[in-house]
């Protein structure tokens, strides 16, 4: 029992002893930092090795598709300054209890380390490279139009991304290592395009060669050729034909760039010479997005069109005035109405517009006739339960909701300057025969343009 007091006392000493980590004064067995050896050396000793021998005997091996080739530091002036990470190495290797090991590799980034080299003479070297000397060209399938279109096939070679090569070569030569493989830094040119990967396309261009899709922007016609379709088109597979999606929202938004407007003010010569320039709803403005798809539809159709662009909004034409060619002006200031057909004067009255003192004066702006009607009883807002005035019109032609021309039988008298003082509700009055004349040529939907 003794015995058993005394072993368990020891072991329970033991245990409560401090636990203590040593710190590694070398690198382990395995270790190496860009691919150089550093196993077993001290700090210094590192340092030292990488500055002196390395840097003496250093060769940088350029590792190719069927050779390797080298470029000797000698031969360039070559000298390494040492990592500024060594010691931060080390004490990750204490603190992973790293143990060293013949057959393990420990690899580790040499970091902040610089070199100096005679740059003329690693160029001079660099060139006499076969692999930059003796290269044959890698090169990717195209289509060329020479009167049709036909595929150029690929050229399978063995050329390099020379500003990639160039640039591994310098950082390889700053960090101090030792290899370059240019397969494995993809340094080689790599075909991305083959023969077989544009057949598809090669025919939808073949079918799209004469095809012409013409846009009529309001009369303004874009014109797409197979030419410029042939940058849009990128195949052809079971579902149809494919598209470089940013081409042709492109051309849509080009549409849009060169036509749209935001259409705040019209502008037109009025029957009296005047120059009338006042706000208007109009615009013209393309779906870029919609168009995208329709324009998509179009090609994929392979069939020569004349189509419209899918609008978001459409005033009635492009040139000035927006509103069209066919429209009626109400002139406030002359008292007189005017019809146009096709840019033709084929109707005109005097007219009594709005009281002015009264404040009941007529609203200028654009508006669209909502409608006509015959027989219709006016009336006013109600006063004490009883309308302002009550009044029967045989024709009745609403534009702002309940403004409208018609026909006022009650007057003798139409145009001059009645309107100021003896002026409508803010309707446009007209001879009963005038109004009849108007009624049966004007339209539902027809631009009413009325301004001072």
């Amino acid at each position: 029992m003794r015995k058993f007091k005394i072993v368990f006392t020891v072991l329970l000493f033991i245990l409560l002893l401090p636990t203590y980590v040593y710190a590694l004064d070398r690198f382990v067995t395995g270790t190496y930092g860009n691919g150089i050896p550093l196993s077993g050396k001290t700090l210094e000793e590192a340092k030292a090795y990488l500055e002196g021998e390395y840097s003496r005997d250093y060769i940088l091996y350029i590792k190719g598709k069927d050779k390797t080739e080298q470029i000797k530091g000698s031969d360039i002036g070559y000298h390494l300054q040492a990592p500024t990470n060594l010691a931060q190495i080390l004490q990750d290797e204490t603190a992973k209890a790293v143990t060293g090991n013949p057959d393990a590799r420990y690899e580790y980034s040499l970091e902040g380390s610089s070199a100096t080299y005679d740059e003329g003479k690693l160029n001079e070297k660099l060139s006499q490279l076969s692999f930059l000397k003796n290269r044959k060209k890698t090169s990717n399938a195209y289509i060329k139009k020479d009167g049709s279109f036909s595929i150029v096939p690929e050229q399978e070679g063995n050329s390099l991304d020379e500003a990639k090569f160039f640039a591994n070569v310098r950082s390889a030569l700053q960090r101090g290592e030792n290899t370059i493989d240019l397969s494995q830094r993809g340094i080689y040119e790599e075909l991305t395009v083959r023969k077989g990967d544009l057949e598809a396309k090669l025919d939808a261009l073949n079918r799209l060669h004469s095809v012409e899709i013409v846009t009529d922007v309001l009369g303004n016609k874009e014109k797409l050729s197979g030419d410029s379709l042939y940058e849009m088109v990128t195949g052809m597979n079971a579902s149809g034909v494919q598209f470089d999606e940013e081409k042709v929202l492109a051309y849509a938004n080009y549409l849009e760039g060169k036509y749209g407007n935001p259409g705040n003010t019209v502008s037109f010569t009025s029957a009296s010479g005047k120059e009338i320039a006042m706000l208007t709803p109009y615009a013209l403005h393309i779906n870029v997005v919609a168009e995208k798809e329709a324009l998509k539809q179009a090609i994929s159709s392979f069939q020569s069109m004349e189509r419209e662009p899918v609008y978001a909004y459409k005033p009635a034409q492009y040139a000035q005035p927006q509103f069209g060619n066919t429209f009626l002006e109400v002139d406030l200031t002359l008292q007189h109405v005017y019809y146009y057909e096709n840019g033709s004067l084929v109707w005109e009255s005097p007219t009594v517009t709005g009281m002015v003192e009264a404040g009941r004066e007529t609203p200028s702006g654009v508006f669209f006739l909502r409608g006509k009607e015959t027989n219709r009883i006016l009336r006013g807002r109600l006063i004490n339960g009883k309308p302002e005035y009550e009044a029967h019109v045989d024709y009745w032609m609403p534009f702002n909701g309940g403004i409208g021309l018609h026909d006022a039988s009650w007057r003798s008298k139409f145009g001059g300057d009645i309107y100021v003082r003896g002026g409508s509700h803010g309707c446009i009055n007209l001879p009963k025969n005038k109004a009849a004349e108007l009624y049966n040529r004007i339209q539902k939907g027809c631009p009413v343009v009325v301004h001072p």
